[in-house]
């Protein structure tokens, strides 16, 4: 979700924000852009930060004056790993930011629950999956790319619907009975989405996927 009012304390924004600067200058810093990246590889996340961005903008409003939107955490983190992940997601709040869908003062806050905390706990799901299941592609694609979406999904969406209730932003009543059910709803768009797009570049575009390799999920199996 975006977050279009001003509710958490002052310093406390500022706070925030100034984590987010330093932090997203050091993963910078240490991406190396020149040798790290593969030909062409900073085209494709350029271009899935913009095309996720828009995906962004397509939004419900709720009668609560809140709003929901389809994610794409975990399509990008298995696009692109953890740390293109929290980057290029950091990089769409800030485009939903210019665009005037979020609050500037609200930038930090953003990045922390929908590109730190979201990408960090795909990330998690992907290991946890990879260490406890048969590594198959069918399991890649139905339980990753689909299930753990899905989940991170409503994850993400009850950590928002925490801080709001805890900082008085809304009624818990109003949280809980209108506004996080609609998590629940969307969880299958979102896994829908998450395990469509992936499935359709490992099958024509594999290089794009960085979590994706042949050797451990086809060949042999």
């Amino acid at each position: 979700m975006d977050f279009v009012e001003s509710f958490l304390p002052g310093n406390l924004l500022w706070a925030s924000n100034i984590v987010v600067v330093i932090v997203t200058c050091y993963l910078f810093y240490r991406l190396q852009w020149l040798t790290g990246l593969k030909k062409g590889y900073l085209n494709v996340w350029l271009m899935a930060i913009f095309m996720l961005g828009v995906v962004w903008m397509i939004r419900a409003g709720l009668p609560s004056g809140l709003n929901i939107h389809l994610f794409g955490a975990m399509l990008f983190t298995l696009m692109f790993g953890w740390r293109l992940g929290v980057l290029g997601m950091s990089l769409i709040c800030f485009l939903v930011c210019v665009w005037g869908n979020s609050l500037p003062e609200n930038l930090g806050l953003s990045v922390i629950i929908n590109a730190w905390f979201a990408v960090t706990f795909c990330y998690i799901c992907f290991l946890l999956v990879e260490s406890l299941l048969p590594r198959n592609f069918f399991i890649y694609i139905f339980v990753t790319s689909f299930l753990c979406s899905s989940i991170s999904f409503i994850a993400t969406g009850s950590i928002s619907v925490l801080i709001l209730g805890y900082f008085d932003a809304y009624p818990w009543s109003v949280l809980i009975e209108e506004y996080l059910p609609f998590y629940y709803l969307m969880s299958f768009a979102e896994g829908f989405l998450s395990c469509g797009l992936i499935t359709l570049m490992v099958v024509y575009r594999p290089q794009w996927v960085y979590s994706f390799r042949d050797k451990r999920y086809l060949i042999g199996k």
